[in-house]
């Protein structure tokens, strides 16, 4: 199994595609990605009558939520690249008074006229991207002037486990970053607002922490992840199963630790 790190860009080739659609949805299951996406909802000030496009839909869930907050009148169009992503989206039983409507299309050339919607969103979605700044740009281009966009995305670097080897666990975070497209795109999200010409920038980092071994493999993919760095030759055999047994020990002492900063950003069209 390859890397969720690397394979997010390319989910319809992947060997188990249905697996990226479970790892979304164990994420909204979360409370602290819940409650990060009611502060982005807030952010974007999702009303009845709003017209709202979510960047990278993924399985539909925030635009169904936003499409039940904008209503009847308003309208909430999710894109994304991936087919097996729309048609989760699409048949997710999800309840609400609106639905929004989803197409294909990727972030770099949306297929919509100049200044066209109220509030742009994305989510966890420029660190796959190649070039966050033209997704940026793009998505201010389809946004009407004092519109708002709202980003929610991690910086990779910061991401760190306890208990392990630092030079060990520096080569595991290293071979995260490098399979993600944009690994580090936290940090340069407020450069590349300016370059688009918002206004009013925020930026608001959030710490995830998980103390849970079990919850982390799923959701930073981690002894996955150290199998790879393993079979890549990047660390021995020996490190890995030295690190892999920390873990666990610190697991069964109720001392594992884990973390990751992510930004909420805002910026608002001029």
């Amino acid at each position: 199994m390859e890397s969720f790190s690397s394979g997010f860009a390319r989910v319809d080739t992947a060997t188990d595609s249905k697996s990226f659609v479970q790892y979304l949805n164990l994420i909204h299951s979360l409370p602290f990605f819940q409650e990060c996406k009611k502060q982005s909802y807030q952010e974007l000030n999702v009303c009845p009558g709003t017209s709202i496009l979510e960047v990278g839909c993924g399985n539909g869930v925030d635009a169904w939520v936003m499409a039940g907050l904008a209503g009847q009148e308003g309208r909430v169009v999710g894109i994304d690249v991936s087919s097996t992503m729309l048609i989760s989206a699409k048949t997710g039983q999800y309840s609400g008074s609106a639905s929004p409507h989803f197409m294909m299309s990727d972030a770099v050339h949306l297929p919509f006229v100049d200044g066209i919607f109220d509030g742009v969103r994305t989510d966890r979605v420029l660190q796959h991207t190649k070039s966050p700044s033209d997704v940026i740009r793009e998505m201010t281009r389809v946004l009407r002037k004092s519109g708002t966009i709202v980003m929610f995305e991690p910086d990779w670097d910061t991401y760190g486990i306890w208990p392990g080897d630092r030079k060990v666990t520096r080569k595991i975070i290293d071979f995260w970053c490098g399979n993600i497209p944009s690994g580090w795109v936290g940090k340069s999200l407020y450069s590349a607002c300016v370059n688009a010409n918002l206004h009013h920038i925020e930026m608001k980092p959030i710490v995830l922490t998980i103390t849970d071994l079990n919850i982390a493999n799923k959701v930073f993919d981690l002894e996955n992840t150290i199998s790879l760095v393993t079979k890549s030759e990047i660390i021995t055999p020996d490190e890995s199963e030295t690190l892999l047994s920390d873990l666990h020990d610190a697991e069964n002492s109720h001392s594992f630790f884990s973390s990751l900063v992510f930004y909420l950003v805002t910026g608002v069209k001029h």
